[in-house]
């Protein structure tokens, strides 16, 4: 078939008109952005970075809100090594469109002293996004976990040590055993410690000693920690469990390219020590007399929570008669058995503790903590007077050993009673020595009657609410109680 000469022209002419409109349309002083050819999304880019444009090595993704443990679609993370020259911007991506976002009027770093609960102990900042070039900074070049929760408007950028924590490791629940960090590179990074002793139980990483940081109290909060398993990590999950003893090398690497992965090599075998499973007191000077060790299964002495270096630690609130004689031992007599002549050493801090026929005995009758120390092959023993106190939202503070929620002892009833309940709120107890590291070491709640320890449990115990104006009465000799 021919050509048509005029069509020919015709098309030319309209082609010719619609580069003029596209010239017309793009001058100077109006500029068309081009779009950016990524998925919809949040982006951390800038300077300060190795990623200086959009780009899907940046894009955050979206992760848990700590509060119930499931995704909210708003709240997005990313880690990635952050220069402490130059900046940073997040970046919104819709339809190709970009809208640049970075620090607000009231974005600072969050001081020590105004951190909330269990927030990192590092440096971090918080504070409200703004559609701003301002680049985001750091004062220190290192890894950093970048928030941003786009319902709230609100960013946080933290600085990330990386250690780890659990009733596996050396400091148990108490504590991070912290990962040494490798020279800082903005594409990849890595933390790690080499022949530690992890013992059979569970752990968790978490950096710079925090579990959680707020973006708003009581509504959002994002995970510090992983959990769920060393291949697979998960922001929040569950505790890791580590069914072998031994020295291990531990290891968390961070890539631009694979985000945060995790590697645990054992090196070498570890026998931990051996502890027995209950001790018990017993004796003229106790309510449980000279039956054999675990007829009575009020007279246990509770482990401390936490697990780590923490296992070995005993302890038992009681009455005691003074001089009248006493014994700890392990049920049926067996060893460890030990009266005055085989404890290697008495807290000096503690009361006097002398010898009766080769028991223990103190001199004035009343209400004791007794508190028994196995570790490094020893066999310590403390007594003191016993001291309970509240804590918590029912108590109407969380400042640990407050004088105003030391509960009331009273030698002759063999009672310790709390001071009225301050607010409607849960009830949390525990007591104190110097010889238990944390209040959560030694808490105990009571249900329906009954006192319930925390032993060496990583968890909380279960709630218990109460209401203003209650007072909780507490006998450790048969373990019950009541609030009213």
């Amino acid at each position: 078939m021919k050509n048509n000469p005029f069509k020919s022209l015709l098309k030319l002419s309209w082609l010719m008109l619609a580069a003029f409109l596209m010239f017309a349309s793009c001058s100077k002083d109006d500029p068309v952005p081009d779009p950016i050819l990524l998925e919809d999304g949040f982006y951390v880019f800038g300077d300060a970075t190795a990623i200086t444009d959009y780009d899907f090595k940046g894009l955050m993704k979206t992760t848990k809100n700590e509060i119930d443990g499931s995704d909210r679609n708003s709240l997005y993370e990313l880690y990635i090594a952050v220069s402490k020259t130059g900046g940073f911007n997040i970046g919104k991506v819709t339809g190709g469109n970009p809208t640049v976002y970075g620090p607000g009027e009231d974005f600072a770093e969050i001081l020590e002293a105004d951190k909330i609960g269990d927030e990192p102990r590092g440096w971090f900042a918080r504070g409200s996004a703004s559609q701003t070039s301002t680049k985001f900074t750091v004062p220190e070049s290192g890894l950093y976990h970048v928030v941003y929760d786009s319902e709230l408007s609100v960013v946080v950028v933290a600085k990330v040590e990386w250690g780890i924590i659990g009733a596996a490791t050396p400091d148990g629940w108490g504590t991070s055993t912290p990962l040494t960090s490798s020279a800082f590179n903005l594409n990849s990074m890595s933390f790690e410690i080499n022949d530690l002793i992890l013992n059979a139980g569970d752990f968790k990483f978490r950096y710079s000693n925090g579990w959680k940081i707020v973006l708003e109290e009581e509504v959002v909060l994002v995970n510090t920690n992983f959990g769920g398993a060393v291949d697979a990590l998960v922001p929040g999950g569950d505790n890791i469990p580590n069914e072998t003893p031994g020295y291990y090398t531990i290891k968390i690497n961070w890539s631009l390219d694979n985000g945060t992965t995790a590697a645990l090599t054992k090196t070498d075998d570890y026998t931990p020590p051996a502890y027995p499973e209950a001790m018990y007191i017993v004796g003229s000077a106790t309510a449980y007399g000279w039956d054999e060790p675990g007829a009575h299964e009020n007279a246990i002495m509770h482990k401390i929570a936490g697990g780590g270096d923490n296992d070995g630690v005993f302890w038992k609130i009681c009455h005691l008669a003074g001089g009248e004689g006493f014994k700890l031992a392990a049920a049926g007599w067996v060893d460890p058995n030990l009266g005055h002549g085989d404890v290697s050493e008495f807290d000096a801090e503690g009361v006097e503790v002398t010898e009766n026929d080769g028991n223990m005995s103190v001199a004035e009758s009343g209400m004791y903590i007794v508190v028994l120390d196995l570790r490094n092959d020893l066999k310590k023993v403390s007594i003191k007077a016993a001291e309970v106190y509240g804590i918590g939202d029912a108590f109407g503070s969380w400042d640990e050993h407050a004088e105003s929620n030391l509960f009331s002892v009273d030698n002759t009833a063999k009672t310790l009673t709390s001071p009225a309940l301050a607010a409607n709120g849960n009830i949390r107890m525990y007591t104190r020595h110097t010889w238990i590291p944390d209040w959560w070491n030694a808490e105990f709640n009571l249900y329906e009657g009954v006192i319930e320890y925390r032993n060496n449990s990583g968890d909380e115990q279960a709630a218990v609410a109460g209401t203003a104006g209650q007072v909780i009465t507490l006998h450790f000799d048969d373990n019950t109680g009541s609030i009213n």
